[in-house]
């Protein structure tokens, strides 16, 4: 399911070439144009469904493991069936109407964790995770025409004029989503070829538990800050206002997270996985500390996008896919361990860089602005959970522990926070709110 999910996650940067982001990036789009769009988008995930249907065993060929073909083949119909509903999820998200596509996207989660428990128990193996997603991807598609729909249908209409001045910044959006799909999953792709699948299954696991966690938290955020700062873009100091509050509430919210994964690793490995698991345990803490410093580099992607500057996210993502394979590479000459330690610290280094050539010239946010929004959540997180980790050191039951150290450093938590992170809470009251403004 790790190959399976390399693969997926390539084909997801084409499935509509940017051009749906370009679609909320402008304000003036015609009726006609978002028919032509919709049309094209459609077209781009049907390709792609028939194109890795069509590559499947060549694909599995590459990772070495046959059993690949018919799970490729059976993942690739969510491209299409996703086309189908997208760009009514985006125009809700245009006019920043989130809360029906919360609610669908729950709908959707909870009735492919479902299917997925169902398949499981029925002897599927790991198909039962492929059809989980499917079902998650059909469930939002069919909601999104019942709900957000509000009665508008495509025209019988396709011009390229309509999109050719949205295939510019969509075009320059794909080929950045392609590179930095290269460096997400090039972990996975070295690990494939250089390590046992058990070893890359070991460290796949604990990965993408972190991946869950920022797919779980950061979208909630980082959606509204696209069209948020879209609407903006001409007024930097409301840029860079949205931005530091963005950023700021995401690492408010992922650090508690991460930094209690990194403290308590054996006790989430024992209750979400299981004790034959355990020997991920460092592999987990290191990769927690990475996904904190990774999640907070998500608010960046909504920045350029609002500004239209997806071509400058382009040229840092193909600096880093000249940096980023040599050093896993190294990395994995030490094993799995070897990898996770090369991710954290390429993430450490690009702190700074990160700031100076991205969030800098765009919104004018100093340094200093930049790592207290970044850095204090994390301290915060790390005094409050560092406290219940050595209060709850006597407690052997694994759920026992995590309860009294969530009773803990839960309160203690928030508490630090009002003291010293009030920027947190006066933005989640303000980006809530405009979160659920519907004009």
């Amino acid at each position: 399911m790790a190959m399976v999910a390399v693969v997926l996650g390539f084909g997801t940067v084409f499935t509509d070439m940017g051009v749906n982001s370009a679609y909320v990036q402008r304000s003036d789009v015609t009726q006609a144009q978002r028919s032509s769009l919709f049309w094209l988008n459609l077209f781009f995930g049907v390709g792609l469904t028939l194109t890795v249907l069509a590559l499947s065993p060549m694909i599995a060929g590459f990772f070495g493991e046959k059993r690949l073909t018919p799970l490729l083949m059976l993942s690739s119909t969510v491209f299409g069936i996703t086309a189908l509903g997208q760009q009514l999820k985006m125009t809700a998200e245009k006019a920043l109407d989130f809360r029906p596509v919360a609610s669908i996207e729950v709908v959707a989660a909870l009735s492919g964790f479902v299917a997925a428990v169902i398949a499981a128990y029925s002897g599927k193996g790991v198909y039962a995770l492929v059809i989980g997603a499917v079902v998650n991807a059909t469930t939002v598609t069919l909601l999104a025409w019942l709900i957000l729909a509000r009665g508008w249908r495509p025209l019988w209409r396709f011009r390229y004029a309509d999109v050719r001045s949205f295939l510019g910044f969509g075009g320059a959006l794909a080929a950045n989503n392609l590179v930095n799909e290269v460096n997400r999953g090039v972990d996975l792709l070295l690990g494939g070829r250089m390590l046992a699948a058990s070893a890359l299954g070991l460290y796949s696991l604990p990965r993408q538990l972190v991946f869950q966690i920022q797919g779980m938290v950061n979208p909630i955020i980082t959606r509204v800050g696209f069209p948020l700062i879209a609407q903006v873009q001409a007024d930097t100091h409301k840029v860079r206002s949205i931005y530091l509050k963005t950023l700021n509430m995401t690492a408010a919210t992922n650090a508690p997270l991460y930094v209690g994964i990194a403290f308590f690793a054996p006790q989430v490995i024992t209750i979400m996985l299981g004790d034959k698991w355990l020997a991920a345990t460092d592999l987990l803490r290191l990769l927690a500390i990475w996904g904190f410093f990774r999640s907070t580099g998500n608010p960046v992607g909504s920045l350029l996008l609002g500004m239209g500057r997806a071509d400058l996210a382009l040229k840092w993502n193909l600096v880093s896919l000249c940096l980023v394979p040599p050093i896993l590479w190294f990395g994995a000459q030490f094993g799995t361990e070897g990898l996770a330690w090369s991710l954290l610290g390429f993430a450490l280094v690009m702190f700074i860089p990160g700031w100076f050539f991205l969030v800098r010239p765009l919104c004018h946010a100093g340094l200093l602005s930049y790592s207290i929004a970044t850095i204090r959540p994390a301290l915060i997180a790390t005094i409050a959970i560092g406290t219940a980790y050595g209060l709850t050191l006597p407690f052997t039951n694994p759920y026992l522990h995590l309860v009294v150290a969530v009773l803990i450093s839960g309160p203690l938590y928030f508490g630090i926070s009002i003291l010293l992170n009030r920027e947190w809470w006066d933005a989640i009251r303000e980006l809530t709110s405009l979160g659920g403004r519907k004009d």
